[in-house]
């Protein structure tokens, strides 16, 4: 058996009945949630993006995880990363393509995580994970407010969850029996730590939606690479007449060919910190 597989979170299984202490704790009569939701932001590639923008809306697709047609995004942050994020490529379809989604009109949402369930079920955060803490612990209450709370009582302000800085000494406030919630910090913790270092997806607030989302009333921003739009052989007319349809605003990264989709990340999440400042959300 690989690492990843003794380092999985497993699923929880069916008819046990589990807790959800992060939800409890987050409730806290201490804890004071956090003033206006923020925006979600869903990754894709290039090549789906195309057809997301024709379509003008986002599908839903299986999720192997939760074996059920989902769309999924993240609070705030651009967490994702595609599987073959480190490997370099010529082809533009590859790399990134951001949609910037107000929740407030959309349905309540299938369920939320404190983490990208994805990279749990695959061994992502290592050897950090508690063998004994099913997946199902860690989950929050299915309520958008549920994710200012836990923005309040795990990282103390919106702007140091962006960052991914958990409040100092947060573990240290807790007794060692609470293990599902202890196990999500450490595991959280991670990437500050630089151990094993997975990406931010392991503190990210994970939202998926069982209904595809529409592009018009709710997406706010899209973010894609400028040559997929023009370069110097010419301009993409249809994708361009698409999108001003769609009176969105637009924010382009300069993509190279030959470089790997991960290596913009940096780009991207300095375009969502920038949407998120002038709208007030940070």
């Amino acid at each position: 058996m690989s690492d990843r597989q003794l380092n999985s979170i497993r699923r929880k299984p069916r008819g046990l009945r589990t807790e959800r202490r992060l939800v409890e704790l987050a409730k806290h009569p201490g804890t004071n949630e956090l003033p206006e939701l923020m925006d979600l932001v869903h990754i894709t590639s290039a090549g789906r993006g195309r057809r997301i923008i024709t379509a003008e809306k986002i599908e839903t697709r299986r999720c192997n995880v939760f074996d059920r047609e989902l769309v999924y995004a993240f609070v705030a942050r651009p967490a994702y990363r595609f599987p073959d994020g480190n490997e370099k490529s010529e082809q533009i379809n590859r790399f990134p393509v951001v949609f910037v989604i107000s929740p407030r009109n959309l349905e309540e949402p299938h369920h939320i995580y404190p983490m990208d369930t994805g990279a749990a079920v695959k061994g992502v955060y290592g050897s950090a994970v508690d063998p004994e803490v099913y997946l199902e612990e860690y989950e929050l209450d299915p309520d958008l407010n549920a994710t200012l709370l836990h923005i309040a009582w795990a990282f103390g302000s919106k702007a140091a969850y962006f960052d991914g800085h958990l409040k100092t000494g947060l573990a240290n406030t807790l007794p060692h029996w609470e293990s599902a919630v202890r196990g999500w910090i450490k595991i959280a913790t991670l990437p500050a730590e630089g151990s094993n270092r997975p990406d931010d997806r392991a503190s990210a607030i994970e939202i998926a939606y069982r209904s595809n989302i529409a592009l018009r009333d709710n997406v706010r921003l899209i973010i894609l690479p400028q040559q997929l739009l023009e370069d110097p052989r010419g301009s993409n007319t249809q994708l361009i007449a698409a999108l001003k349809s769609l009176k969105l605003e637009i924010k382009c990264y300069d993509w190279r060919p030959n470089e790997t989709p991960d290596s913009f990340m940096a780009d991207i999440t300095t375009i969502v910190r920038r949407h998120l400042e002038d709208t007030g959300q940070l």
